[in-house]
């Protein structure tokens, strides 16, 4: 009888530590998503081997002296050479700019890696043109970008007007295969229709896509999450503190934006790459629904980590559990 007991006790030890062990390494979702509004709080993930899962809005930045260590120009992807992007993604640039090409639906870059300091000139025309309110919802303050990740692209149609000076750039032939088919590549349009600015904090745009690699743009598609919400609830970014009780929106930014300590050049350090800027305000956000993402291409990882690492945790209880059982019966 002792010797069965032990075996249980044992066998219910390892299972709680099996559970607890994998239940540690799934990404926390426990609190809610921030409503948007304007603050400086430095976002969880600052190194740029995490790229992953860095969340970037008008809440949470990375540091002003993040550069990515790999930038390379995207001529290296066979587009323009006067911009930069992450090397690791520019095998997945290559094949959707080889595909859009193929389809018929050519594309170009528009603007891709910002510097701080580039952000901060493209900011700035942002206010002076269309006025702080507007421009904070079309363009994010300096550290707040996913273009100083290096990982995001605004997109346009070769030899076309800059996108949003269009009605909505996704119905153009260029547009439309993007948001039906850059999934496939591994890009996600950050801000699309229906939910921008409400949970994106920013207007839509059709022609802002940050890439996330394949198996990840997969994951989020099928989820039916934005960027901004798959970060939060899914990658781990929820456990990031959020001391503001207060929802709305503040009166002004938290600090005011700095002059910009470098003017535009050649290298990546220094590159603003900001929009040109049309003489009227963007209308960006005109509500119109970009195409639905088709069900070609590769089949979606429909993979979920939260799901995946429960399972396999409740699984593996349950198997220790029998295995405890079992040899309690052959002891007895």
């Amino acid at each position: 009888m002792r010797s069965r007991s032990t075996r249980l006790r044992r066998a219910g030890w390892l299972a709680l530590g099996a559970c607890a062990a994998l239940l540690s390494a799934t990404p926390v979702s426990g609190g809610e998503l921030p409503a948007c509004r304007y603050d400086d709080l430095t976002t969880r993930y600052t190194d740029p081997a995490d790229w992953e899962r860095t969340l970037l809005d008008t809440i949470y930045r990375v540091p002003d002296d993040y550069v990515p260590p790999d930038l390379v120009r995207t001529s290296q992807a066979g587009l323009s050479d006067s911009h930069f992007v992450r090397g690791l993604m520019v095998d997945d640039l290559r094949a959707l700019a080889e595909a859009a090409a193929a389809a018929g639906s050519p594309i170009a870059i528009q603007s891709a890696y910002r510097s701080y300091e580039g952000q901060v000139l493209t900011y700035n025309d942002w206010v002076a043109h269309v006025g702080e309110t507007q421009a904070r919802l079309t363009s994010a303050r300096p550290g707040h970008s996913e273009h100083q990740l290096g990982l995001a692209i605004d997109f346009r149609s070769p030899d076309g007007p800059a996108p949003w000076e269009l009605a909505d750039w996704a119905a153009t032939p260029a547009g439309g295969w993007m948001s039906a088919h850059a999934w496939e590549y591994g890009f996600v349009m950050s801000y699309p229709a229906g939910v921008s600015p409400s949970i994106t904090c920013y207007t839509y745009e059709p022609w802002h896509y940050r890439w996330m690699g394949r198996r990840l743009a997969a994951r989020v598609r099928v989820s039916g999450l934005t960027i901004r919400e798959y970060l939060w609830e899914v990658m781990g970014n929820a456990v990031l503190t959020d001391p503001s009780a207060t929802p709305t929106p503040a009166a002004s930014p938290p600090s005011p934006v700095p002059s910009p300590s470098e003017a535009e050049s050649s290298s990546p350090a220094g590159q603003s790459a900001g929009p040109s800027l049309p003489a009227t305000p963007a209308q960006s956000g005109d509500g119109t629904a970009a195409p639905a993402p088709s069900g070609d291409g590769p089949a979606p990882d429909r993979f979920l980590p939260d799901a995946w690492s429960a399972g396999l945790a409740l699984a593996l209880a349950a198997g220790l559990l029998l295995y405890g059982l079992r040899g309690a019966r052959r002891g007895g």
